[in-house]
């Protein structure tokens, strides 16, 4: 499920439609697509609205040699159900996989999910993650994204009109006596839905990228930092990780990247400037001597010492100990914006 909603005052959402918004430098869908090739999915179509075209224009060099992929587009909002049944017309599988094109799914096993949904003879299967309660006792239950259906559920929805999977899809089959499991999960799948979820989720894909015992191909490891081909680190800039950087950066003198850092492709960081725990897109500079902290500076944008933006004082939030403004930079404009913004 590709398909996301823009909101109107987001600086992020602006940016990259989400599913393709780079986490460690593969488009975040990606992580989708690969997880359901290791478990020997094949056929996948991607669902989603206006942002198709840019989906097709950029996904198809990271979509698995393995897999065939088809896109569908629906020229009115359907609901994450409406538009699950309209891929699925025409085909002849009795059992679909349904996730997030906004989350990283890895921490679910498919072929135990699969496993469990078959021998269970649910007709749907939601994966949920159980949050720890007070002194160890059970908590909320979140879904995660992740669905499990027969052709049977298909079937209950209409083939016109909006139709959610959460609000409308699994109450009818709880109506009509169509069994329901919640497939339980321990540890979190990471989603990206605002600006603040977005650093998080790079970052923790960066840790666990650097932290592994294998290299990935086209990269070299430097201390903390794993760095592609092609770029060029200065013997005296300070790498401390965990960072990646990306093919054709330049990281100059005296020059300070501090983790969780991902830096995209032919990126400047100039001498002495300093970048902290944010995400560089492609083909940004930031200028000599500035200090650009918790940010998402856009492709091409150009970050100065010198004026207003991320190197002014902030105070932390006390509730989250983050700096009370993320601050998104794009090409030609400084987008400014609060927290609250991104929710």
């Amino acid at each position: 499920m590709a398909g996301t909603y823009q909101r109107a005052h987001s600086a992020f959402d602006r940016l990259l439609p989400r599913p393709l918004v780079p986490v460690a430098h593969k488009p975040l869908i990606s992580y989708g697509l690969s997880w359901l090739s290791h478990a020997g999915v094949t056929d996948v179509t991607v669902c989603g609205n206006r942002e198709t075209r840019a989906l097709k224009a950029q996904l198809g060099r990271h979509v698995p040699a393995d897999m065939t992929y088809s896109y569908r587009e629906d020229p009115m909002p359907r609901g994450a159900a409406g538009c699950v049944r309209d891929a699925a017309d025409g085909e002849a599988c009795d059992t679909y996989v349904v996730t997030d094109g906004a989350a990283v799914p890895t921490a679910v096993e498919l072929p135990e999910l699969l496993e469990s949904h078959r021998a269970s003879g649910a007709e749907a299967t939601v994966v949920v993650y159980s949050e720890r309660g007070r002194s160890g006792t059970p908590g909320a239950v979140i879904p995660v994204g992740i669905y499990v259906m027969n052709r049977a559920a298909l079937e209950c929805i209409p083939p016109r009109g909006f139709f959610d999977i959460k609000e409308h899809l699994i109450p009818k089959l709880h109506r009509a006596g169509a069994r329901v499991l919640a497939y339980r999960i321990t540890r979190v799948v990471p989603r990206v839905l605002n600006a603040r979820t977005y650093l998080a989720v790079n970052g923790m894909v960066t840790e666990s990228l650097v932290s592994g015992n294998a290299v990935p191909w086209g990269y070299h490891r430097r201390g903390e930092a794993l760095i592609q081909a092609g770029a060029s680190v200065a013997a005296d800039a300070t790498l401390v990780g965990p960072v990646i950087i990306g093919q054709g950066a330049d990281i100059r003198s005296r020059a300070v990247v501090i983790g969780p850092t991902s830096i995209g492709c032919d990126v400047v960081i100039n001498d002495g400037a300093l970048v902290s725990r944010s995400a560089v897109w492609r083909r940004s500079a930031i200028q000599a001597g500035a200090t650009v902290d918790l940010c998402i500076i856009g492709d091409g944008a150009v970050i100065q010492a010198n004026g207003s933006g991320p190197s002014e004082r902030r105070r932390p939030d006390r509730t989250t100990g983050l700096p009370d403004g993320i601050r998104t930079w794009s090409r030609g404009h400084i987008a400014r914006a609060s927290l609250q913004d991104f929710d």
